[in-house]
């Protein structure tokens, strides 16, 4: 087997598992979802998660714009692939957006406990 045909067959496991990377992408949203409205606390553990998400989200994003550049699937593949890739950047964008929210947050939240922790310190 050729390199060639061993990333064709990959793409093509990739296309046949989609919906399964759907529910995975969704997944992913939910758990930025949950820390960024305070419905899990914001921890380094949840931050940790938030970032592997991400990271994880972008692996199949880039998957998926490869598969669309092969050319290699027919057009009702090719168009379902293409509504998922702009799907899916769409929900990336959404988490990019929460996890600088919840940047923010721990940085306002630092700065307003500051003078407190400082307080405590000097007693």
């Amino acid at each position: 087997m050729t390199i060639p045909d061993r990333e064709l067959r990959l793409m093509e496991t990739f296309v046949g598992l989609l919906s399964d990377h759907q529910k995975d992408f969704e997944g992913f949203v939910r758990d930025v979802e949950n820390v960024r409205y305070c419905h899990t606390p914001i921890d380094g553990q949840q931050i940790n998660r938030c970032e592997y998400a991400l990271r994880n989200m972008e692996i199949r994003l880039l998957t998926i714009h490869n598969c669309i550049q092969a050319g290699k699937f027919d057009a009702d593949t090719l168009d379902a692939l293409v509504q998922t890739k702009h799907a899916w950047a769409s929900m990336k964008n959404r988490v990019d957006s929460y996890l600088g929210e919840i940047h923010q947050i721990i940085s306002q939240a630092s700065a307003a406990l500051r003078p407190v922790r400082d307080s405590l310190v000097a007693a």
